[in-house]
């Protein structure tokens, strides 16, 4: 059957591609298949040791998502398993592979699955290291592969898209923290104040505001290495530098300004874009919400005590209605050219979660790219938006298998050569994105 390519504007300002044979695949996938039409794919977890002694009550962290993740796999002809790496034997390519059955979490020796999706979040650095190491082992040995990419630290994330003029504009001044002397420049430069994270890190967690007082005196406060708060302590600059020196440690860290994220009652607030690809290769918005942390922290995300909240009505009392329906519109648009830019630059992504700070002039900041997005803020983003985040990872999945194999009908092999010649497989046609609530 031929195939037509179809470019339209949608709501987003991207470029979508379809055809007719990708979207019946993508109908075909949503129904249960026979058991033994099932393709296996790996969840790839963090093993906790008090779970396998009875301590704990999930044996890894997002015990709930994963747990839905297998509920759902079978409407895509997949069975997922959750493993630990490190539970991997070269020799027989086993592992220790977990499902969810009667009510509780069961352990049962399996095959490897060929294709891993990346959720591992250890409890600390020994089991972090134990993960990691292994699957590296995994991964050199050629026979895996993973759902998502990988991306560098923060800092050369940013370097990088700084070279696109089309997202330029949504890009807060960064360098990296290299010593006492840079951050001195830096706050300097910036009218007394600087944001400080950690380049490889994550949900909030090593934070650090520092704002600098007519008096000389810094007041430091932000979120530990472990997610913690650390309320606001004032000090001499000399004193606060021993400080900084110290809470960063050996670590690579990024500067930034100390951008006026707040909202009305002074509580820090940034918005979450759930971008994944569906069935057929595309990307798809699958939803926005709004985070806002307690007033007294420098965060918004949910892990460091953070709340989710519908976009709409939030940025509505901030700007007003007719303003927030423009300013979640350019974030869709922004969105778009990202993800497009990102998988152009480092290559093939599933999913990716894209932050974003609007100023109290209604201007739009990119802040970071997460290629293991959580689910918990896509519940205020709708009912639709919420199953969206389970199904889409599992729908790629299956897409990427069938291409894999060979066991796919024409119309995907034709609409894959068509998206690789248009530099990138299911990208949304970069555009450039405002970002100023009244233009």
């Amino acid at each position: 059957m031929p195939v037509t390519l179809q470019d339209s504007d949608g709501a987003g300002g991207g470029i979508r591609r379809t055809a007719n044979g990708v979207r019946r695949a993508r109908a075909r996938s949503g129904s249960p298949a026979n058991v033994s039409e099932l393709r296996p794919i790996g969840i790839l977890v963090s093993e906790r040791s008090e779970y396998v002694h009875g301590g704990t009550a999930a044996p890894f962290a997002e015990a709930d998502f994963i747990r839905r993740l297998m509920a759902a796999a079978s409407r895509h002809a997949l069975v997922a398993y959750a493993f630990d790496p490190a539970t991997w034997d070269s020799r027989t390519n086993a592992v220790a592979g977990w499902r969810y059955a009667d009510g509780g979490w069961r352990r049962e020796t399996v095959q490897a699955p060929v294709l891993l999706y990346d959720r591992l979040w250890p409890d600390d650095r020994e089991s972090r290291d134990r993960s990691l190491a292994a699957l590296r082992t995994m991964r050199e040995s050629g026979g895996f592969r993973l759902l998502n990419g990988s991306l560098p630290g923060k800092t050369a994330v940013l370097r990088t898209l700084s070279r696109c003029p089309e997202i330029r504009p949504l890009l807060p001044p960064s360098a990296a923290y290299r010593g006492a002397a840079s951050l001195v420049s830096w706050i300097e430069a910036r009218g007394g104040s600087a944001f400080l994270k950690p380049s490889g890190g994550s949900q909030g967690k090593g934070a650090l505001a520092i704002e600098e007082s007519p008096g000389g005196r810094w007041t430091l406060s932000g979120r530990d290495a472990a997610g913690d708060l650390v309320r606001a302590r004032r000090f001499p600059r000399r004193e606060a530098l021993r400080e900084v020196r110290a809470w960063i440690g050996h670590r690579p860290y990024l500067m930034q300004p100390l951008l006026a994220l707040r909202g009305p009652g002074g509580e820090p607030f940034d918005l979450r874009a759930l971008m994944q690809k569906d069935g057929g290769g595309v990307w798809r918005m699958t939803g926005i919400a709004v985070r806002t942390g307690a007033p007294e922290s420098v965060t918004a995300n949910l892990h460091g005590g953070g709340v989710a909240r519908p976009p709409g009505p939030y940025l509505a009392g901030l700007f007003g209605e007719r303003a927030a329906a423009r300013l979640l519109e350019r974030l869709r648009e922004a969105s778009g050219s990202i993800v497009a830019r990102i998988e152009q630059l480092y290559g093939r992504f599933a999913e990716l979660g894209l932050d974003y700070g609007i100023d109290r002039g209604g201007r739009i900041w990119f802040l970071e790219a997460n290629t293991k997005p959580g689910r918990a803020s896509m519940a205020e983003a709708g009912d639709a938006a919420m199953s969206d985040a389970i199904h889409n990872p599992l729908a790629y999945a299956r897409y990427i298998l069938l291409v894999s194999s060979g066991r796919v009908c024409h119309e995907f092999d034709l609409v894959q050569r068509s998206l690789h010649a248009a530099s990138g497989e299911g990208h949304m046609a970069v555009q450039p994105a405002r970002q100023n609530a009244e233009n």
